[in-house]
């Protein structure tokens, strides 16, 4: 993702966090009143409180980086810690540093995250770029032909809740930054449901009927989410239950509870769920998390994956309804009203026409 994109990003959603706040009742309170002189002096006081509590701090522990030979996949020079912006060039490529803060933040600094144009740019780039992640991972092709998951709106949506929720689970422990991990997190499920709604809109229901549709949607995602929370925490130490228990949770939600689901491709996907837990939450570096970097690690392998008879199926689908394949770099992405268009996350360029293999 380049750095335009990302400004994008930033710029048009402060636009629609203005327009709402010109259009709402500006009498409500002497508040909404205050001038743009007098915000940007309190701009200015907060950051130079924010400069002296940072001097007046504790220095940060620095941790080792030993990735700094593999390649970033960041697109903009933003600082995810308090210290100041360290970029590295490689070609086009540009890094993302942060520094764990150590300890617990003082209220000025933790306004300066929540408020300050800075801090909402931080959190929004971050969670775009988390999102876009797991997002990416549950679109692969992979998942709906070898693995044999419908590719209906709902499997396809508990595929990237599954994922998100992975990033939810790390963001709750992290050390780096705690607090700057829980906004990160409130604007990862921002970006998610936005994304739902412009997926609903695609499905051409009635527009009068979205949000009713994405309140649906959002009821069905948290019972899917705690689920997961159930499995993890109810059988902690019982791995025999608990595999057994995201069996479930994948049959109810992924499967649409399909009565002639196979046992294996349960099996096969429930392994993946503890896999990526343990891989999230203990294996990707901070560094790595917190520049939007997720390595995945590898699909399940659906060979030979047998009928609950014991029957190797027959040949792996290979061609799916609506289902389409695009040329590296090249993704499918939508607008907020949901129309398709195609973006290439190398150059940037996006065209209405579907690119060719």
């Amino acid at each position: 993702m380049t750095h335009l994109h990302d400004a994008a990003v930033v710029f048009g959603r402060k636009s629609l966090e203005s327009l709402c706040r010109f259009r709402s009742n500006r009498n409500v309170t002497h508040l909404r009143s205050i001038s743009s002189r007098g915000i940007v002096a309190n701009n200015i006081q907060i950051a130079k409180l924010h400069a002296n509590l940072i001097q007046t701090s504790a220095p940060p522990i620095h941790r080792p980086n030993i990735f700094n030979n593999a390649r970033r996949y960041s697109a903009s020079t933003i600082n995810f810690g308090n210290d100041k912006t360290k970029s590295i060039s490689n070609s086009n490529d540009q890094t993302i540093t942060t520094q764990n803060q150590g300890g617990e933040k003082g209220i000025f600094a933790k306004i300066w995250d929540r408020y300050s144009f800075q801090g909402q740019q931080k959190r929004i780039i971050l969670g775009e770029r988390l999102f876009r992640s797991a997002q990416h991972r549950a679109n692969d092709p992979r998942w709906y032909t070898e693995g044999r998951i419908p590719f209906e709106f709902r499997p396809r949506h508990a595929m990237i809740t599954m994922h998100v929720w992975f990033l939810h689970k790390r963001l709750l422990i992290d050390t780096v930054d705690p607090h700057l991990a829980l906004l990160v997190q409130e604007e990862l499920f921002d970006i998610l449901w936005n994304d739902t709604r412009a997926r609903i809109r695609a499905e051409g229901v009635n527009e009068l009927t979205v949000n009713k549709h994405l309140k649906d949607v959002q009821q069905l995602t948290f019972m899917h989410l705690t689920h997961y929370d159930h499995a993890f925490q109810e059988f902690a130490n019982d791995d025999g239950k608990r595999f057994e228990e995201l069996a479930g949770v994948i049959w109810i939600h992924v499967l649409n509870r399909d009565e002639e689901a196979y046992n294996d491709q349960l099996k096969r996907l429930a392994a993946y769920v503890e896999y990526q837990y343990v891989n999230l939450m203990h294996g990707v570096p901070d560094d790595y998390f917190w520049e939007g970097r997720i390595p995945w690690g590898d699909v399940p392998v659906f060979a030979d994956m047998k009928d609950n008879d014991g029957n190797v199926l027959d040949e792996p689908v290979t061609e799916v309804e609506g289902l389409e394949r695009l040329p590296e770099p090249w993704v499918k992405t939508l607008t907020d009203a949901g129309s398709p268009y195609y973006w290439n996350t190398d150059t940037n360029i996006t065209s209405w026409k579907k690119p060719t293999l």
